[in-house]
């Protein structure tokens, strides 16, 4: 998220402290009662640390990032920025005008009217000029002289066509009604021919719904996830890696949503994990219950992270770690373990038909999953409690070995 001074200024205190990041460390901690202040966060020493830069509004978002940057100067140098912070160049502020040199509002008005009159006057006189030009009567002249000329073309086609003498035209016309009233006489009635028959159209065959399965593509199978779960401490993954391949499994949320999930989204003791609309695919906030194991292996990712503002961090730095390093890491294990190609979609995907598979509705599913049904989906309207979604998890986990 890059920070900018309105994204500060409406950001809103929550229940416990939060911090927004922004870029190398830098970031905005709001805390419950909704003081802003700016922090850095670094490495010094082997451990990890934060100082605090300023408070907000009474330090600019410049401010903050320049005195950044000379403490991330003196990490690299050797000295430890707690031990004091340089303060940042003070930018120059305007001069105060004294009221007595201050023009007033009457002043300010007088001269707009002045200026407004000026500029009236002006377009009223190119307006004149343009209603006393010649153009509108040369453009009469020209359009008269093109009518004139096409009604001397109409005419000269009429000459070549010479027209019947209206006596002529009338005694032919009395023969041609004598002759129609004869064969009228002679002429038997018709028959009225009855109208086709109408077929009754069959009725259109309604088209069956797909259900959530029939859009997946490669999934796998309960032994081909067991395979997978209980051979990752042998693979060549990243520990923190490896654990978020298992909270993506037992969550069935999406790959993008579990690298960059922070720790103020998440409330362990409730087990909820709220995201918010920024970090969704459809911008809508959602929530994902927690299980047992999701808990579970959510401290061992704390014990990980460590002071970490995200759960995922990069190596070396604040920042969630890259999707790439994810996608590579399942890669090589795939090979390692003998198991067809599958993508991290594909793994989500076959997390949700365990859940199919143990009688889970689709309509729980897509809550789950925070997607819309389709319209022609016949259990659309229905309800979906919290319960519900706990109790899909829940069997989604006992799928899984005991041991993670």
């Amino acid at each position: 998220m890059s920070l900018t001074e309105r994204k500060i200024k409406y950001l809103e205190p929550g229940q416990s402290r939060q911090i927004v990041w922004d870029n190398g460390g830098f970031g905005v901690q709001v805390t419950p009662e909704g003081e802003k202040s700016f922090i850095l966060e670094y490495r010094f020493n082997e451990m990890t640390k934060q100082v605090t830069l300023g408070i907000y509004p009474d330090m600019s978002l410049d401010a903050a990032r320049k005195k950044a940057v000379m403490a991330m100067a003196m990490v690299m140098t050797g000295k430890d920025p707690e031990q004091g912070l340089p303060e940042p160049e003070p930018t120059k502020t305007k001069v105060d005008i004294p009221a007595s040199q201050t023009p007033t509002f009457d002043k300010i008005m007088e001269k707009t009217s002045e200026k407004l009159g000026q500029f009236t006057g002006k377009a009223s006189e190119q307006f004149d000029k343009f209603k006393a030009s010649d153009a509108l009567e040369q453009f009469k002249e020209k359009a008269s002289a093109k009518l004139d000329e096409i009604k001397q073309r109409v005419e000269k086609k009429s000459t070549h066509h010479p027209q019947v003498a209206p006596q002529a035209a009338a005694d032919k016309i009395v023969q041609l009604n004598r002759k129609a009233r004869t064969q009228e006489v002679k002429a038997k009635p018709l028959e009225k021919s009855k109208p086709p028959e109408k077929k009754a159209e069959e009725p259109a065959k309604k088209e069956e719904s797909k259900g959530m399965r029939d859009t997946f593509g490669r999934t796998l199978n309960k032994n081909e996830l067991r395979t997978l779960w209980s051979g990752l401490e042998n693979s060549d993954m990243a520990p923190s890696s490896q654990l978020a391949i298992k909270l993506l499994i037992v969550t069935a949320q999406r790959y993008e949503e579990i690298v960059s999930a922070r720790w103020v989204d998440f409330d362990l003791v409730s087990k909820w994990w709220t995201i918010p609309e920024n970090f969704t695919k459809n911008g809508k906030k959602h929530r994902v219950p927690l299980s047992n194991l999701a808990t579970d292996l959510l401290r061992k990712v704390k014990d990980l992270s460590g002071m970490s503002g995200v759960l995922f961090p990069a190596p070396g730095g604040v920042t969630p770690m890259d999707s790439k390093t994810l996608i590579e890491g399942l890669q090589r294990a795939q090979v390692r373990f003998g198991l067809k190609p599958f993508s991290l979609h594909d793994l989500q995907d076959s997390a949700v038909c365990q859940m199919l598979d143990n009688g889970i509705p689709d309509y729980i599913l897509y809550k789950l999953l925070n997607e819309d049904e389709p319209t022609e989906f016949e259990n659309e309207g229905k309800t979906v409690t919290d319960s519900d979604l706990r109790k899909a998890l829940d069997k989604l986990e006992r799928q899984l070995p005991k041991s993670y």
